[in-house]
C-alpha cells in the first residue's frame, strides 16, 4: 500500500485507525489524518515543494530543527556535527539549523555549548556546509542567548536576565541586563550572523522559544522592568527588533533569517498568552525582516511542551501555528511539533494551513524519512514514539543526543553501512522484545537465514506491556516496525513456542542469541511473597486481584512504577505510590516528564509519598514508616487488595547459562545480560547482528 497523505471526506472523526503499521499513532485524532472509513488517499505531496526564502530555495518543507547534541569540541562544531547533519540532508530534510550557537561570552547554557562569537567558528561552519550542501538542503546556524535559562555553573559567573527573577528550574539568581548589556547582546547577534554567513552558511535563525533571553523580555511572566524594555509591548518588543534590525543586516539582503517564536507560555496569569503570540508575530513579520517564522510553545514553568512527550496529545501547538500563518503577512510559518509522522505533517502543508514542519526528532529516529514517504514506503518509516529518553540530552550527563530505536543517531562515523556477510548462517533468535527484533532484523539484512522463537503469544516482551499503560501507547511503534520489518525480509517468528536444548538440538542453528529478557527480583520486605502482591509486568497483563485501594512501591525512580499507578488509576483505584527517595520518580527530570506525571496524578488523586520505607505486607495492609524517622513510628494503609512491587530485575539467563557448556556460537543481549532500558537491548541486538 502507497500512502502519500490523507485528505477527509466529512467533518466525523472519531472513528478509530484501521492500520496499524502506517507510523500514524496519535491521541489527539483532531489533529491528525488516520485512514479510517472517513477519509480516503491523496496523492498530494506538497511537503516536497521548494520554498523561496531570499535569494535561497530550500528543496522542500521539511525543517531539522536546532538541539542540544553534546557534540562539541573545545565549544565548536566539529565532523561529528557534520556527519549528524549530513546523514539528515542526504536523506532529504530541506532545512538544516545547526546546533544553537551563543552570541555572547555572559551565555554559556551547557558545558558543550556552541560559541557564536568565536572567530575561530567559522572554519568549522565551512566543514558542516561542505558536508550538507551537497545534498541540496539548506543550512542555517541557530542564534541565541539563553538569559536566565542558562547556569552559572559552567562558567562560574552571574547569569543575565530581563528582571531580578530566579530560574525556576535552578533557583538561580540573575544579573538584571543594563542598558549596556543589552546593546552588547545586540552586537553579538550581529557578529555571530557574520561568523555564520562568512562560514558558508545560508543564514540564521533567531531563537525566541523555549530556553531564550529574547522570549523573556517578550514576557510579563519574565519582563518586570520600568524602563525602555519593559512595561508595553511595543517597550518589551524594542529588544527583539534591535535584533532582528542587526542580523539583518550581517546577513545582507540575499541570505536566510529566520525566526523561532513561542506564542503560548502557557502561564496565562502573566505570560504569553495566544493571542499575544499572535499579535507579535503578526508585528514582526510586518517589519520584512524575516524569512520564516517557527511557532512553538512552552516557558520557564512548561519546558515539557516545548518537544511534548508520549504523554501529550500530538499536534498541541500545530492549531496555534495555522492561525499564526493568518497573520503572518505572507512569512511563510512551520509548526513546531517535531515528533509528527510523516502522513500527519504532509496533511497540515497540503492542506495550505501551514507551509512547512519542523521534523526534528522525527529525523534523529530516521534520517531517511523524506525519501521514504516520497517513494511511498510509510510503512518503512521507522517512527518517533516521542519518548525523550535518548534525543534530550541537555543536561550535567553531557550524554551525546541518539535515539532508543536508532542507536547509529549521534554516531554516524561509527556504523558503516551494513555490508553482506560472506558466509550465511542459520540464526537462532530467542526472545522477541526489542532486542531480538533488532539482531534478526539486521542479520536478515546482512543476508542469514534467521527464525525468531518467542515463548509468549505475542511479540514485544516488556514493552509490549509497558504500552498497555494510558499515555504509552507509543511504545508499540518500537515493535511494530520491527515486526513489518521482519515480515518484509521474510523472517519467520514461532509463537508460543518455549526454545529449550533439546529443541536447538534439533534445529541445529550456527548461531543462538539469547533474548529472553528479565524476571522479577525477590524481595525481603516481610510479606511481599502474598499472592496479591505483584510485579508491574503482571499487573498490566491483566493478573491483579481486587478491584479496591492498591499500593505502588518503587525502588527505581522511574517509568514502570508510574505506568503502573496510571493503569490502576485508570480503572477507577484508588492508588498510593510509595518511595524511599527524596521525591516521586526521581530520574524522570531529565525526560521532561516530571511536571506531567505529578500533573496526571494529581488529577487520578494518586497519592505520592516519598520518603517512606515499608516495613511489612499483611493480606489487607502495608505497615510504613518515614525514611529518616528514629523513632520508627509505624503508620498503617489499610484495606488493599493489590500491591505492585517495582524493584530493579534479574536477567532472565539461565538458557544462555544451560549453553554456555554447548560448542555452538553463542550470544545474549539486553535484559538477558543485565536488566536495564530499550535503547540498550536495541544497540546491542545491532551490534550482535553485525558480528554474526
Amino acid at each position: 500500500m502507497s500512502v502519500v497523505g490523507c485528505r477527509k471526506k466529512s467533518k466525523d472523526i472519531g472513528h478509530k485507525s484501521k492500520i496499524n503499521n502506517l507510523n500514524l499513532i496519535t491521541n489527539n485524532p483532531e489533529l491528525t489524518t488516520i485512514l479510517t472509513d472517513n477519509w480516503q488517499p491523496t496523492t498530494e505531496k506538497q511537503m516536497f515543494e521548494p520554498l523561496k526564502l531570499r535569494a535561497k530555495t530550500a528543496p522542500n518543507r521539511i525543517l531539522f530543527g536546532a538541539h542540544c547534541t553534546n557534540f562539541a569540541t573545545d565549544n565548536l562544531p566539529n565532523q561529528r556535527h557534520a556527519a549528524y547533519y549530513a546523514k539528515r540532508a542526504a536523506g532529504g530534510a530541506g532545512i538544516i539549523v545547526l546546533e544553537e550557537s551563543s552570541i555572547h561570552p555572559s551565555d554559556w547554557p551547557y558545558e558543550k555549548a556552541i560559541k557564536g562569537y568565536d572567530e575561530r567558528i567559522v572554519p568549522r561552519y565551512r566543514q558542516v556546509a561542505e558536508a550538507v550542501h551537497p545534498h541540496e538542503a539548506l543550512v542555517l546556524a541557530q542564534l541565541n542567548h539563553n538569559g536566565m535559562q542558562a547556569s552559572g555553573h559552567v562558567h562560574k559567573k552571574v547569569v543575565w536576565a530581563a528582571s531580578a527573577i530566579a530560574n525556576p528550574a535552578t533557583m538561580e539568581m540573575p544579573k538584571v541586563l543594563e542598558l549596556s548589556d543589552i546593546a552588547a547582546c545586540v552586537a553579538g547577534f550581529g557578529t555571530a550572523t557574520r561568523l555564520a554567513i562568512a562560514g558558508g552558511l545560508d543564514g540564521v535563525e533567531i531563537n525566541a522559544g523555549q530556553y531564550s533571553l529574547l522570549r523573556q523580555f517578550l514576557s510579563g511572566l519574565t519582563n518586570q522592568r520600568q524602563d525602555e524594555y519593559g512595561g508595553s509591548l511595543e517597550n518589551r518588543l524594542r529588544f527583539m527588533r534591535q535584533v532582528i534590525l542587526a542580523v539583518r543586516q550581517a546577513a545582507g539582503s540575499g541570505n536566510v533569517v529566520g525566526l523561532r517564536l513561542s506564542c503560548d507560555e502557557y502561564a496565562p496569569w502573566a505570560g504569553l498568552k495566544p493571542e499575544d503570540g499572535l499579535e507579535i508575530a503578526g508585528l514582526l513579520c510586518a517589519s520584512g525582516e524575516i524569512d520564516y517564522l517557527v511557532v512553538v510553545t512552552g516557558s520557564i514553568y512548561t519546558i515539557h511542551a516545548t518537544s511534548p512527550a508520549m504523554h501529550t496529545p500530538t499536534g498541541q501547538s500545530l492549531e496555534l501555528a495555522a492561525q499564526v500563518k493568518a497573520v503572518a503577512k505572507g512569512v511563510p510559518v512551520f509548526g513546531g511539533d517535531n515528533g509528527l509522522s510523516a502522513p500527519i505533517a504532509n496533511e497540515w502543508i497540503s492542506s495550505g494551513r501551514l507551509d512547512g514542519l519542523d521534523m526534528t526528532r522525527a529525523l534523529i529516529a530516521d534520517p531517511d524519512l523524506p525519501q521514504k514517504f516520497q517513494a511511498g514506503q510509510v510503512e518503512q518509516i521507522r517512527p518517533c514514539i516521542r519518548c525523550n529518553q535518548d534525543c534530550v540530552v541537555r543536561s550535567p550527563l553531557n550524554q551525546v543526543v541518539s535515539c532508543i530505536h536508532n542507536p547509529e543517531a549521534g554516531y554516524e562515523q561509527q556504523f558503516p553501512a551494513l555490508e553482506k556477510a560472506t558466509q550465511p548462517k542459520r540464526v537462532l533468535v530467542v526472545g522477541a522484545g526489542p532486542g531480538g527484533l533488532e539482531v534478526a532484523r539486521v542479520a536478515a539484512l546482512r543476508g542469514h537465514q534467521v527464525a525468531v522463537y518467542e515463548r509468549e503469544k505475542e511479540a514485544g516482551g516488556t514493552l509490549r506491556l509497558a504500552a498497555l499503560a494510558p499515555t504509552r501507547a507509543e511504545l508499540n511503534g518500537v515493535i511494530e516496525w520491527r515486526l513489518a520489518e521482519l515480515r518484509r525480509l521474510g523472517v519467520p517468528l514461532e509463537l508460543g513456542v518455549e526454545v529449550t536444548p533439546e529443541l536447538i538440538e534439533k534445529l541445529q542453528p550456527d548461531v543462538v542469541v539469547i533474548a529472553t529478557g528479565a524476571r522479577r527480583r525477590p524481595s525481603e520486605i516481610p510479606g511481599s511473597n502474598l499472592p496479591h502482591v505483584i510485579g508491574p509486568r503482571n499487573l498490566l497483563a491483566g493478573k491483579a486481584a481486587g478491584s479496591g485501594w492498591a499500593v505502588v512501591i518503587d525502588f527505581e525512580g522511574y517509568q514502570a512504577a508510574i505506568n503502573a499507578a496510571d493503569y490502576l488509576a485508570a480503572q477507577g483505584r484508588p492508588v498510593e505510590f510509595l518511595t524511599e527517595d527524596f521525591f516521586v520518580s526521581m530520574q524522570l527530570g531529565a525526560l521532561q516528564e516530571l511536571t506531567p506525571w505529578y500533573s496526571r496524578a494529581a488529577a487520578s488523586n494518586i497519592t505520592l509519598s516519598p520518603l517512606t520505607v515499608v516495613v511489612g505486607i499483611e493480606p489487607n495492609s502495608l505497615k510504613v514508616r518515614h525514611r529518616f524517622d528514629t523513632s520508627e513510628q509505624i503508620r498503617v494503609i489499610e484495606d488493599v487488595d493489590t500491591v505492585v512491587m517495582v524493584n530493579y530485575d534479574l536477567p532472565e539467563d539461565s538458557l544462555y547459562q544451560t549453553l554456555t557448556e554447548r560448542t555452538l556460537k553463542l550470544y545474549r543481549l539486553g535484559d538477558a545480560v543485565a536488566p536495564r532500558r530499550v535503547t540498550q537491548a536495541i544497540l546491542e541486538g545491532q551490534r550482535i547482528g553485525k558480528q554474526v
